[in-house]
């Protein structure tokens, strides 16, 4: 009798915390590069060049909406990663001044691009983003700067890197998502959370 009340427990449990968290998930339709000499490639699915072919090597974007946050992942060997909003990250003394003053340089920027391209209705994270080894060793950092369209269902992503990667400083993707209304409270309140 105990066990089978425990195991109902757990499927309250583990039910109760699918029900408080929604996935989505935003697939590629426009990317851009910006080399480090200045030029700029840009690709969309209208006009997607298969020797390029940079919109066919672009990952989807996973978000997972929970009580405590919005979560992200781009890569299935990665873990869901929190994501930061603009005055969480500036106020955020454990990460370097390089990254602080790179979130502060391309949080304007970023906002015109956004517009450009119709994203509109967004609220903005950031998120700094490290690839390691196995052995744990450091390879690779860039700082993505991620804003949600929460009316028109797109995402957008601009990455850039701490070091420019084959000859790449920034990378802009624009994604679609799969869901029906991305709902957000992002009002810090008393019994407030994420929907």
């Amino acid at each position: 009798m105990r066990f089978f009340i425990i195991t109902l427990l757990f499927i309250f449990t583990f039910n109760k915390a699918l029900a408080d968290e929604t996935n989505f998930t935003c697939k590629p339709v426009y990317a851009a590069v910006q080399t480090d000499n200045g030029t700029f490639y840009e690709e969309s699915l209208e006009n997607m060049d298969e020797e390029a072919a940079l919109l066919s090597v672009v990952p989807e974007s996973k978000f997972s909406i929970r009580k405590n946050g919005i979560f992200y992942k781009n890569n299935d060997n990665r873990k869901y990663e929190f994501l930061k909003t603009y005055k969480e990250i500036i106020s955020d003394y454990e990460l370097s001044p390089k990254i602080i003053n790179t979130v502060r340089e391309i949080n304007d920027i970023s906002k015109e691009l956004d517009k450009k391209l119709g994203v509109e209705n967004f609220k903005a994270f950031y998120l700094p983003y490290f690839n390691y080894s196995q052995e744990g060793e450091l390879l690779s950092s860039s700082l993505k700067r991620i804003s949600i369209d929460t009316k028109n269902y797109f995402t957008s992503e601009i990455t850039i890197p701490s070091q420019p990667m084959e000859g790449v400083n920034m990378y802009y993707f624009l994604r679609k998502c799969d869901v029906k209304g991305i709902e957000v409270d992002f009002e810090p309140a008393f019994n407030k959370a994420l929907s």
